[in-house]
């Protein structure tokens, strides 16, 4: 059953949202997606950073439930991409000089979400209530396990650098941001992707081997 509108405008205000964002075409939609019983944690717009998406600008909302992006198109139809909280595996955030990227893993899918800095966190935190939960860790996979926290140390140190002393604390409107700047930052976090899912593939290699080797031992002698 969708949610009542005026549901929906009672928890923005209990966020401490401006109720501007109704004036955001996607708020006119957002009732028929959202169940009567569902609440909402976050919200905010920005970008999705897969390839048909990059260029277009998103509703985006954190639920109890779900990560939930929202783009309306002409007349009653609308776009929507959704992440229940029981698959997200694993939440990064990322701040640089100009906006906040929040990487969710979950699904099987990878989805960068390109946001202001400041609702950068607030998605960020409101994911971390709703999963990931923490991953089994087995001694066979130390090596990759030190690598990954090692990646995982360095995307979040300018996060706590930056990190607001309350949470609606707006940052200084930052300078317009260079273009080749912007296109040489965006080619090194591709770059550290890359080396993210290598690190994934090898932890599901070590996983197969240590599970065939169980197996092995298993096996009765003659």
């Amino acid at each position: 059953m969708p949610i009542d509108r005026g549901v929906i405008d009672q928890q923005l205000r209990a966020l401490g949202e401006n109720p501007s964002w109704w004036e955001q075409r996607e708020m006119r939609d957002l009732p028929a997606v959202l169940q009567a019983d569902e609440r909402i944690l976050a919200i905010s717009r920005g970008k999705v950073a897969r390839p048909r998406w990059m260029h277009r600008s998103w509703l985006v909302v954190v639920t109890d439930r779900r990560l939930l992006c929202l783009r309306s198109g002409s007349r009653s139809s609308w776009s929507q991409v959704e992440v229940s909280g029981s698959l997200i595996r694993r939440v990064t955030l990322r701040i640089g000089p100009f906006r906040g990227r929040v990487v969710v893993v979950g699904g099987g899918y990878r989805y960068r979400l390109l946001l202001p800095r400041a609702d950068a966190y607030r998605i960020s935190s409101a994911l971390a209530t709703i999963g990931p939960t923490p991953r089994d860790s087995m001694p066979s996979f130390r090596p990759v396990i030190m690598a990954r926290r090692v990646i995982d140390h360095v995307l979040a140190l300018p996060a706590a650098a930056l990190q607001p002393t309350t949470p609606r604390v707006e940052p200084p409107a930052p300078a317009k941001p260079d273009p080749a700047v912007q296109d040489h930052v965006d080619a090194l976090e591709g770059q550290i992707d890359q080396l993210r899912q290598q690190v994934d593939f090898l932890e599901q290699l070590l996983h197969q081997h240590h599970a065939a080797a169980g197996s092995v031992r298993k096996l009765p002698a003659d």
